[in-house]
């Protein structure tokens, strides 16, 4: 009877604590006495009290939190809740304050509960530590950081970018990243000096602590600018950003260990391949939709992120980060194939920064290799299929300039660091895949300097001659719709075209790549369409020039509308609509000349 009696007693003085403490918590914070507020809650009369009821205590003083506190008042606030954090049950302590991080977003909150929760962590941190609370607060606390807005929709070039650091959302996300290289530097330190082990199915300590680092190179990192030229100043967001690869990269000693991590979905290899049919050779396969790749990028299954990955490995290789840690050993050839499907990923984002990050990967590595060292064999690597591809979507549809140059640099460079067989086969395959009048001229110019390289050793390249080249020239030769090809559209791939005839007719007399044996078909098939589309395309706007000047020369002209897509353009003045007209006939008489120009050649080597 009396222990039930003394027990009644005890809970009834607790509960007279809790509302005693709460209140005079409460009344101190709000006068701004903080010294006594400290003092207060440090009495050993309410020890036993904070030990077993922290539930109670901490949503009262993070409720503060939400007043008007000036600096000392949120340190206070901070501090009380430290000793509560370092005295309370961890069980029940760590489920209250993550709780209260997860019910209020402010960036106060974070800042202020980030403490003592690592305080708690590191009350159980040892060498035989269970890592289910760490693994729930580690993927809580990002979460929290991956669900901060991001700068989204900015078309900026160059030194732009540097704009976005003074975007309220990237610098609210850089305090926050500030703030977790502070939280997970304390473990990292126990983790390298062997102080902090991870039991059960962890394997590694080292490994386990880098996966969580590696989560915020998924987001918020890949969306956000991090990059440096030389000589420039670092910014605090790039500067945390190699904080945290520093970290990664010395837990893992050696940073390629991440090469077996990464993955690729083969359903997005894309590019045409050489079919033994030759009806199927001269199929063209089209990529016009420019939203083909929007759902490449994301490895559900995957433990590592592959966005993280690419973005670990952007701040890694093209911008120099970690440097100690990357091996000399590996050939770049190695790390270039490894590396191709975090470049594909990237590439696949809708938003500019992590298609510069894609792109600027790509170049860090090309730019190592030598040229023409890559055998045809590389072309079976992952990505590999898409990779060019993704390039060739860049440079058509992303409305940035820079990124458009890059692009292009970047295919161009690609296709020259692959041996004779290698760049035959790309040709081909971008022959056959794409179908862009632009870029077409683009591959076309490029299979000419190849064929000018080929003429300029001394035995000629078997695959730039014979058979191999009479196939690549029929597919660079050829207009979709024959004759009825619209000319103005397709202008820059049949202007190629016709100058690569020019140059192999003229340049090779002696018939060493034997281009003169596609030369009749040439004549029945592409060179006689394109005459006849020629007459056809300039008779047409002929006519319609006379109806103009006769329009013109009228009171009341006509009047015209033109309809695109359905809808209903504005209107043009007869004045515009000539002079497009006579740009348009100008372009086709260019044509003519450069086709006459082909005639005569093939003339001259018969």
């Amino acid at each position: 009877m009396d222990a039930e009696i003394n027990t009644e007693t005890a809970d009834v003085s607790q509960e007279i604590l809790q509302v005693e403490l709460g209140s005079i918590l409460w009344e101190k914070l709000r006068d701004g006495d903080y010294e006594s507020a400290i003092n207060e809650i440090r009495e050993d009369k309410y020890q036993r009290y904070l030990i077993h009821n922290s539930l109670d205590l901490v949503p009262i003083i993070t409720k503060f939190l939400q007043e008007d506190l000036d600096v000392n008042g949120e340190k206070c606030v901070e501090d009380l809740l430290v000793h509560i954090a370092s005295v309370a049950n961890a069980k029940e302590a760590v489920l209250v304050f993550m709780e209260e991080l997860d019910t209020h977003t402010t960036e106060i909150h974070f800042r202020v509960i980030l403490h003592p929760i690592q305080i708690i962590l590191l009350r159980q941190a040892s060498r035989n530590t269970r890592p289910i609370t760490f693994s729930w607060v580690f993927n809580a606390i990002y979460s929290h950081v991956a669900a901060m807005n991001l700068p989204s929709g900015y078309n900026l070039e160059g030194k732009e970018r540097k704009l976005l650091d003074v975007h309220p959302e990237v610098q609210a996300i850089c305090k926050a990243l500030r703030l977790l290289v502070d939280f997970y530097e304390v473990f990292y330190k126990k983790v390298i000096d062997g102080e902090l082990i991870w039991t059960g199915k962890v394997t590694s300590s080292r490994e386990f602590l880098s996966r969580f680092l590696l989560q915020l190179f998924h987001k918020p990192f890949t969306y956000l600018d991090v990059f440096c030229n030389n000589g420039e100043a670092e910014s605090s967001l790039y500067r945390t950003c190699n904080e945290f690869t520093n970290m990664i990269a010395s837990l893992l000693c050696n940073t390629f260990k991440l090469f077996s991590s990464i993955t690729w979905n083969t359903s997005k290899t894309i590019l045409a391949k050489e079919e033994n049919n030759e009806e199927k050779e001269t199929k063209h396969t089209s990529i016009e939709d420019p939203l083909d790749f929007e759902d490449g990028g994301s490895e559900k299954n995957d433990e590592i992120s592959q966005l993280s990955l690419a973005s670990f490995f952007y701040c890694v290789l093209s911008q120099d980060m970690a440097s100690d840690y990357v091996p000399c050993v590996y050939s770049h050839q190695y790390v270039f194939l490894s590396c191709l499907p975090l470049i594909a990923n990237l590439l696949q984002e809708k938003e500019h920064i992590p298609i510069h990050k894609g792109l600027s990967l790509a170049k860090a590595i090309l730019n190592k290799l030598p040229e023409k060292s890559l055998s045809s064999q590389c072309l079976e690597a992952k990505a590999h299929s898409s990779f060019p591809q993704l390039l060739i979507r860049i440079m058509i549809y992303c409305d940035n300039l820079e990124l458009r140059t890059s692009a292009l640099n970047t295919l161009r460079s690609y296709l020259r660091k692959f041996d004779s067989v290698g760049r035959r086969k790309l040709i081909q395959a971008l022959l056959l895949s794409v179908k862009h009048a632009g870029v077409l001229g683009l591959v076309i110019h490029e299979l000419k300097e190849n064929i000018a390289f080929s003429l300029s050793q001394d035995t000629v390249d078997p695959y730039f001659s014979g058979n191999s080249l009479v196939k690549l020239v029929q597919m660079a030769c050829f207009l979709p719709d024959a004759e009825e090809t619209d000319l103005l559209e397709w202008s820059d791939c049949i202007m190629a075209a016709l100058n690569l005839l020019i140059f192999v007719f003229i340049r090779d007399k002696e018939n060493k790549t034997g281009i003169r044996e596609v030369l009749p078909v040439l004549q029945k098939g592409y060179l006689q369409q394109l005459q006849r589309g020629l007459d056809i395309t300039k008779g047409h706007y002929e006519l319609r020039l006379r109806d103009l000047n006769s329009s013109l020369s009228q009171e009341f002209p006509m009047d015209m509308k033109v309809c695109v897509g359905g809808s209903v353009l504005p209107s043009m003045s007869p004045d515009q609509e000539k002079k497009i007209i006579e740009t348009a006939i100008c372009s086709l008489d260019m044509m003519q000349c450069v086709l006459a120009r082909v005639t005569q050649s093939t003339e001259n080597t018969m």
